[in-house]
């Protein structure tokens, strides 16, 4: 089973890689009624990066948000390496990003994938 930094790591990767083809349009639209108070998706995979930052403790600095979204996955992807390159990555954040991936995607987390949790709920860390 991966470590938490591993599992944080390739997922984070994986979803700013399907996020990159994403339309100005799809990042404008609501993330549905799962995912308030975020008005839109990219409020929601901002909030995320910025939660990345909290956690890995290197600034408080509030991450910019950028005038383009579609600059969102590259922000992501950056964040979440922080994360992990600090070593303070957890089976938290790692339940933080596939609960917002699934609010993004639409898509249920894997059975296979929730298993690597071991027990920790999908929400955000405490």
């Amino acid at each position: 089973m991966p470590d938490a930094a591993e599992l944080l790591a390739r997922e984070a990767r994986s979803l700013a890689d399907r996020l990159r083809v994403w339309t100005p349009q799809r990042w404008a639209a609501s993330p549905g009624d799962a995912a308030t108070p975020f008005g839109t998706r990219g409020d929601l995979a901002h909030h995320l990066a910025q939660s990345f930052v909290v956690a890995a403790g290197e600034t408080d600095r509030v991450l910019p948000r950028l005038d383009s979204d579609l600059a969102l996955p590259d922000q992501l992807a950056v964040t979440a390496d922080d994360l992990v390159r600090v070593g303070r990555a957890t089976l938290e954040h790692v339940a933080h990003l596939l609960v917002h991936r699934r609010d993004l995607l639409g898509e249920e987390v894997p059975l296979s994938l929730l298993a690597q949790l071991d027990g920790v709920p999908l929400g955000c860390p405490s």
